[in-house]
């Protein structure tokens, strides 16, 4: 268990009043932003799988964010029955460019410290590799159904590569409006990290899950091996708000990031994000040489091998 000066306040999230039928797992642990550190939040995700951080952002930086994506193209909807899901929108990859608020928070600095003390010691550089904002609406008639329960860590085929000793990557939730039970909050599986190989994401019943409710600025962080799935939303007069969230995966350096940045966003737009954040993106380092083909770094180097990194481009001079 967390020990010292710092702490976190749990309480039970009891989804006992007949909206969704009784619900009383153990709570996702919480941490106010304003008085903790990256060490304990990554300490909590260790041992929980999951933590929501309140007040990480203020709200009118959510209304703003909110606003800055309204009106942009390029939002999409899955297919019905599909694990995107026909009641959920999804703008991926662009809203970095979109958006000086998602830029903000995406290298937000409890949440990347978080994520360093979370994934460094298995690798030479973290990397950003997802960015959407993601919102299940209101269904018309029958309730939205829930999300698939899954493993972010499966994109990479954790478990086949028996890879579960170790974190692969950290999400993170940005509430942008307030996520509730009925309106689709994340569910997830608490310690679920813990047994990879033993539980599949079908292994575990609704009592088993906990529901990350946030207030709008709140961040729910979970690890990649963390079983999780939005909720469903229910119609009608229950909840009729949109549950919208902007999401960020940081995952081990040398990992295939989810989104193709460099094909979301043109090169020029890239190269006017702020310094931190290319670099974040994996845009870190210098060319040998000047061309006019090379739009961001070409060798990957800095972000490949473990901990103590590869020598192989030692002969490339790469700013370090």
């Amino acid at each position: 268990m967390v020990q010292g000066a710092f702490f976190f306040v749990a309480t039970f999230i009891k989804l006992c009043d007949g909206v969704r039928g009784s619900n009383c797992a153990e709570p996702i642990p919480r941490v106010v932003a304003s008085a903790t550190r990256p060490e304990l939040v990554a300490s909590i995700v260790r041992e929980f799988g999951a933590v929501v951080v309140e007040g990480a952002a203020d709200e009118a930086a959510m209304d703003a964010l909110s606003v800055d994506l309204r009106e942009r193209n390029g939002t999409f909807f899955g297919a019905k029955g599909s694990f995107a899901g026909a009641d959920t929108t999804r703008n991926a990859g662009k809203p970095l460019a979109e958006s000086t608020v998602a830029q903000r928070l995406a290298v937000d600095e409890l949440v990347v410290g978080t994520a360093r003390d979370l994934l460094e010691p298995f690798c030479k550089r973290i990397i950003l590799g997802t960015c959407s904002v993601i919102s299940v609406h209101p269904p018309n008639g029958e309730p939205a159904p829930p999300q698939d329960l899954h493993r972010d860590d499966s994109m990479w085929a954790a478990k086949e590569l028996a890879a579960c000793d170790a974190h692969l990557s950290l999400s993170a939730m940005w509430a942008i409006k307030d996520f509730t039970a009925a309106n689709g909050a994340t569910r997830i599986a608490l310690r679920s990290h813990l047994s990879c190989r033993a539980r599949e994401p079908t292994d575990f019943s609704a009592d088993e899950l906990a529901v990350a409710e946030m207030r709008k600025g709140d961040v729910l962080l979970w690890a990649g091996g963390t079983i999780h799935g939005a909720g469903s939303h229910m119609p009608g007069d229950v909840d009729n708000t949109t549950r919208e969230g902007c999401l960020f995966i940081y995952n081990l350096g040398f990992l295939r990031s989810e989104h193709n940045f460099h094909n979301a966003m043109p090169p020029d737009v890239i190269g006017a994000l702020p310094e931190d954040l290319k670099h974040l993106m994996g845009y870190y380092g210098k060319n040998a040489i000047e061309h006019p083909w090379y739009t961001g770094p070409v060798y990957a180097q800095p972000f490949l091998g473990a901990k103590g990194g590869s020598a192989a481009g030692d002969g490339v001079q790469f700013n370090t």
